[in-house]
């Protein structure tokens, strides 16, 4: 996107930072930027559909709210806004917080420390993609539980496709299953949004239940026809408290054209320390049924090593926290390359999250890394999409590809 078509918003309660920020953008070819000198201005302002913005700049450092606070309001709003935090504080702190800005499913591109560099802020300016399905913002990205439970009800609730790359030679090798819900009046819903509401509410395992059905169709008629591809789906913590569940997962595969080895149930780590006996009774009995068991967004729970050693996962998703522009970072470069030791010594395939561009895919690749899914392949897809993409991947490696032909 030209910067020249972008709005910046500038938050920052030092009006020099503001001026300076202001002529910055501007010589980089920003044209459109706004000011506030505190959070609770700017909140309001990315709260009014009426103002469009692509990009805010916040300090961390500011009175009344801080930049945190901002951060976790943009979340609960659900913004597709792309975010740049600066401040003059240790680069590791800035790292936690741009962490925890993506833990709130934000498009955190970056951190600058002050004095702020022209070079490196139009680095992550540009950085900057638009969302195809902007979520709502102000009041429209409010969602109450009746309007998830009658969407449930209806059905509402589909499925996009990530893919998932084998780094050995290049072979799609599967994909995840993520839950998307478009509101008829308020547009694309972040998951962040409904999922925790259908937690919160009770309703997760009837969603759970529908994403996999509708997943397991679709994995199933794509390898009826000759599509050699793996099936990835997340299931809750509420899921683990289900003594049935291996059983009924195993009911549901039958009649279909996968095979429980072609099948991973995701598990987020942090969700596993709420009561790991019973979590350890399924997740074994899944094992002994021979489905795969992989630990979803490693590094990001509390207990990481304990639950390796209990639980026979069989995969270990890295974060995307700890993958994208690992490169530049070495606290996250250090913990991307011990996940991967870690899983070459237990045995089991290693998955990164978040290869968003070729320096991220490089670095992945010289770890020895197994898989990897992201942008820099492909967005979650919605499956009608899916088939022509995977024909011009493989195009692009000489591989034929047999679906659909």
């Amino acid at each position: 996107m030209p910067l020249s078509k972008l709005s910046c918003l500038i938050v920052d309660d030092d009006r020099f930072m503001l001026k300076t920020l202001e002529v910055l953008l501007q010589q980089i070819g920003v044209t459109k930027t706004y000011s506030s000198d505190n959070a609770q201005d700017a909140l309001k302002y990315i709260a009014n559909q009426n103002n469009h913005i692509d990009i805010i700049i916040s300090d961390l450092n500011m009175p009344e709210m801080d930049g945190i606070q901002l951060l976790r309001h943009l979340g609960g709003l659900g913004v597709a806004m792309g975010i740049i935090l600066v401040s003059g504080e240790d680069p590791r702190l800035l790292q936690s917080v741009k962490t925890l800005g993506e833990t709130f499913d934000l498009m955190v591109l970056g951190t600058l420390g002050k004095p702020v560099a022209k070079q490196e802020l139009q680095s992550l300016i540009e950085e900057y993609e638009p969302s195809a399905d902007t979520p709502p913002t102000g009041p429209a990205a409010m969602v109450f539980a009746d309007e998830l439970k009658m969407a449930i009800a209806n059905h509402e609730i589909k499925v996009h496709y990530q893919p998932q790359v084998s780094l050995i030679d290049g072979r799609i090798v599967g994909v995840e299953a993520l839950a998307r819900w478009n509101h008829p009046v308020k547009g694309a819903i972040s998951p962040s949004i409904f999922i925790g509401i259908a937690e919160k509410y009770s309703m997760i395992k009837e969603l759970t239940n529908q994403v996999f059905e509708q997943s397991l169709t679709q994995a199933s008629h794509w390898r009826s026809q000759g599509f050699d591809i793996n099936l990835s789906v997340n299931f809750s913590a509420q899921a683990l408290t289900q003594l049935d569940m291996p059983e009924s997962i195993f009911e549901q595969l039958q009649g279909s054209a996968l095979r429980p080895h072609n099948l991973n149930i995701e598990i987020t780590e942090s969700t596993l320390a709420s009561d790991i006996s019973i979590a350890l009774d399924i997740l074994t009995r899944l094992r002994l049924k021979g489905f795969g068991l992989s630990i979803d967004d490693f590094g990001t729970g509390f207990s990481s090593l304990e639950q390796l050693q209990q639980i026979p996962f069989t995969e270990l998703k890295v974060d995307r926290s700890f993958v994208h522009n690992a490169n530049v970072n070495r606290a996250c470069q250090v913990i991307l390359e011990s996940s991967i030791s870690l899983t070459k010594k237990l045995g089991i395939k290693s998955v990164a999250e978040g290869v968003e561009n070729e320096a991220d895919l490089n670095l992945v690749k010289a770890q020895g890394c197994d898989i990897v899914q992201g942008y820099y392949f492909a967005k979650p897809m919605p499956p009608e999409e899916f088939i022509p993409w995977a024909r011009d991947y493989s195009s692009s490696l000489n591989r034929p590809f047999k679906p659909g032909d």
